[in-house]
């Protein structure tokens, strides 16, 4: 009987095991492959550096990216960032005495005066495009109060970001001791910055006028520093949008750049390089990036995830399909004449929205991107059409927020293929191989049971018998 028992658990251990795989067919991490192989990257003077899909949070070149180093102005990204996030464009931003006080004449400025009356606007013009300092000044005050509390607000809010590695002193970058970046911590900020439309044309533009104001008897005409936008320039790049510049002798030249081009953006950070070098180190790394990697959608691209029947969770007793399937705007990054199949995956199991699962992809050891595993309750074929349209065509996205649209353009082609079939769809019932295999199991179980009382009531009868003839 102990190995009757025994047998039993064995095989509906393994029945579970089977039918887990059944149900998802990658829930383990698999070790890199081989034959995956980096594509080359450029050798760039800067001493650190890194190239970043912000979509997809995918690296795909470094170089000592965790190293802290001085940032100088790129700095003042931070400050725009904080500035539009807790401003609005059309507040009036006043120069204390400490704000003018702040610099000495040798640092970038803008020639401000105490009590100088500006925009927010225009300080955001004149900080990223002049890299005026007074301003960066000004601006930290008029949100803060002060510069050690704007500077307690620039680290609270790129911790919230993921920026673990960095401290800042101050809002425009001179240099103190205390105050230094990452690369990749820059590349975050960067990430967050380019998500408002008004940062991103203020970084484009290659001059703006700042007007006249209670103390600025002439216009002032702010000059954009990155020479990669200007079409002029011999360092122009096709696909640039802007970044900012900076210098010091502590940090060398540093520059953060976005890029998009081939439907893809790109944030390059490159820190300490030597003079204009930096904008040849970043075309590189930009190179390299849109000759090396592109976009595909996960959902068309690996059929490994693909809904089917196997995935399906179908009961026999309802007319109702539950079922799971990728998110169908999911993409990562992934080196040219790459399959997704050639990638590693790791599935993790978490609920969020309408989402439980989460599969993440690498390649040589570098994460490229994820992908939600989304479940489905869809109505049975020979329910209402109607019905059937309306819940096809709600689906939710979770992104922080949650939206609900729905695709007439979709709705339409299914509405008139359906005209098209004359004759009414047959009603066909579809059982999972899960289902199969529980009904297998119980029926052996069943039956091995009936064996078993079967030759217990024997063996009783066998006892009785010999009994009588003692």
């Amino acid at each position: 009987m102990k190995k009757i028992y025994s047998f039993i658990i064995s095989i509906m251990l393994f029945m579970t095991v089977l039918g887990q795989s059944f149900y998802i067919n990658c829930n383990t991490v698999l070790a890199d492959k081989p034959s995956a192989q980096w594509p080359t990257p450029p050798d760039i003077v800067g001493e650190s550096a890194i190239l970043m899909e912000p979509g997809t949070g995918a690296i795909l070149y470094e170089k000592n990216c965790h190293k802290k180093m001085y940032p100088a102005s790129i700095t003042k990204i931070m400050t725009a960032l904080l500035t539009l996030e807790n401003c609005k464009m059309t507040d009036t931003v006043v120069y204390s005495e400490n704000a003018i006080h702040s610099i000495t004449t040798e640092d970038s400025n803008i020639n401000c005066q105490i009590g100088e009356k500006m925009t927010v606007r225009d300080c955001l013009y004149a900080l990223m495009l002049s890299s005026a300092n007074e301003t960066a000044v000004a601006l930290a005050e008029h949100i803060s109060g002060s510069v050690d509390k704007f500077a307690d607000l620039m680290n609270s809010r790129a911790a919230q970001l993921g920026a673990k590695d960095l401290h800042f002193s101050n809002p425009n970058g001179l240099y103190a001791d205390d105050h230094y970046v990452t690369a990749y911590d820059m590349a975050l900020i960067m990430k967050q910055a380019i998500q408002y439309p008004a940062f991103l044309d203020i970084i484009h533009s290659t001059v703006y006028t700042i007007l006249k104001n209670n103390k600025r008897k002439s216009e002032f005409l702010s000059y954009q520093r990155h020479k990669m936008v200007f079409t002029t320039s011999e360092y122009y790049y096709d696909g640039v949008i802007g970044g900012k510049t900076g210098y010091l002798d502590e940090a060398g030249k540093t520059l953060v750049t976005c890029a998009k081009k081939n439907n893809m953006t790109l944030i390059c950070v490159v820190l300490k390089s030597n003079g204009d070098v930096v904008f040849r180190d970043t075309a590189a790394l930009l190179d390299y990036g849109y000759d090396n990697f592109t976009f595909k959608n996960v959902s068309e691209n690996d059929d490994r995830f693909s809904t089917s029947d196997i995935y399906g969770l179908i009961s026999p007793f309802s007319e109702s399909k539950h079922s799971i399937s990728i998110d169908k705007e999911s993409s990562v990054v992934v080196p040219k004449k790459t399959d997704l199949s050639a990638l590693d995956t790791r599935v993790d199991f978490k609920t969020s929205g309408n989402s439980f699962a989460t599969i993440t992809y690498s390649y040589a050891g570098k994460n490229l991107g994820s992908a939600k595993i989304k479940y489905s309750a869809n109505v049975s074929d020979t329910e209402d059409t109607s019905a059937q349209s309306e819940t096809a065509l709600t689906e939710t996205k979770v992104s922080g927020t949650q939206k609900i649209s729905e695709t007439s353009a979709s709705s339409k082609k299914e509405t008139n293929t359906q005209n098209k079939n004359t004759t009414p769809p047959k009603k066909t019932a579809k059982i999972s191989p899960i289902f199969f295999v529980i009904i297998v199991v119980l029926v052996f179980i069943l039956i091995l049971s009936i064996i078993i009382i079967h030759k217990r009531k024997m063996d009783k009868i066998r006892s009785m018998k010999r009994n009588r003839m003692r």
